[in-house]
C-alpha cells in the first residue's frame, strides 16, 4: 500500500462519518498492522491532515484540510443575510454564534462571532463535528427529508453511532427521534452532549432558490443553562432565525 493509498483509505473514515478515531480504531477499520497504522498516523499529523487530541491521543481531520474546506467555500448571498441574524442575536445576548453547514454527517463552522461573552472553547472556521451529537447538527438534519435523512445514516433504527459524549444518540433510531423533536419545535437545544461543559440552541434555514442549507446557533457555557434562559435564547433564535426563513420564502418557515 503507498502512503497516497494509505491517507485516502484513513481519510475515508472521516468522509464516512467519524469525528475522532484513535489508533486501534484505525488499525481495526482499515484491517492494517499496527506499526502501518501508527506510522501512517504519525505522517498525517505531522504534515497537518489530522490533529492529535493531547488528552485522548484521539486523532481528528487536522486545520490543513479545515482550512482547504473554508476557503472553498465562498461566501454567498444568504451567507451574508446569515451573518446579519448571527450579529443581532450576538449582540444582544453576548454569546458566541455560529454559522454552520451540513456536510454528509458533519457540520462545518462557516462563520464565527464571539460576542462579548465568548465561551472558553471556540470553534474555527472549518472545524468539523459529527451532527448526531450537536444542537447546530440536528437542527440541520431536521431540514432534511426522510430519503436525505436515510441516505446519510441507513434505514436500520438499531445502527450504531459512534459515542460523541454524554447523552448524545446511540442509534440511527434514537437519532431519527431526537431530530423529529428539534423539527417539531423549530429549535435544537443540546447541552453537555458531544461537548461537555457548552450548552447551544439552534435553528436551521434553506434556501429554496439554490437548496443551500444553512444553522445558526447560539453558545453557551453549560452552568448558565437555566430553563428561563435556554428559553429566552429559544424565543430570541426562533424570532431572529424565522424571519429569515420568511425573507426566503422557505415553506418550514411559513407554515
Amino acid at each position: 500500500m503507498s502512503i497516497l493509498d494509505g491517507v485516502q483509505r484513513v481519510l475515508g473514515l472521516y468522509a464516512d462519518g467519524a469525528a475522532e478515531l484513535s489508533f486501534t480504531d484505525v488499525a481495526a477499520r482499515l484491517s492494517l498492522p499496527k506499526s502501518t497504522a501508527s506510522r501512517l498516523l504519525n505522517q498525517m499529523q505531522h504534515y497537518g491532515l489530522l490533529d492529535q487530541d493531547p488528552a485522548t491521543r484521539r486523532y481528528r481531520a487536522g486545520a490543513l484540510l479545515a482550512n482547504a474546506v473554508r476557503a472553498g467555500m465562498a461566501a454567498t448571498p444568504l451567507d451574508d443575510a446569515c451573518r446579519e441574524v448571527l450579529a443581532r442575536l450576538s449582540d444582544s445576548s453576548g454569546l458566541t454564534a455560529y454559522l454552520s453547514t451540513l456536510n454528509q454527517r458533519e457540520t462545518v463552522v462557516l462563520q464565527r462571532l464571539n460576542g462579548t461573552h465568548p465561551v472558553q472553547v471556540l470553534s474555527p472556521p472549518g472545524s468539523r463535528r459529527a451532527a448526531s451529537g450537536t444542537a447546530m447538527g440536528r437542527a440541520l438534519l431536521s431540514r432534511l427529508t426522510d430519503a436525505e435523512f436515510q441516505a446519510l445514516y441507513g434505514a436500520d433504527p438499531a445502527r450504531p453511532l459512534p459515542v460523541e459524549g454524554r447523552d448524545c444518540p446511540a442509534t440511527v433510531g434514537e437519532l431519527a427521534r431526537r431530530v423529529a423533536q428539534t423539527r417539531e419545535a423549530r429549535c435544537g437545544v443540546a447541552i453537555d452532549e458531544a461537548m461537555p461543559g457548552i450548552g447551544a440552541v439552534a435553528a436551521a434555514v434553506r434556501d429554496p432558490a439554490t437548496g443551500e442549507l444553512r444553522g445558526l446557533c447560539l453558545s453557551f457555557v453549560s452552568f448558565q443553562a437555566e430553563p428561563a434562559l435556554v428559553r429566552d435564547l429559544c424565543e430570541a433564535v426562533l424570532e431572529q432565525v424565522g424571519a429569515l426563513g420568511r425573507s426566503l420564502n422557505d415553506p418550514y418557515w411559513l407554515t
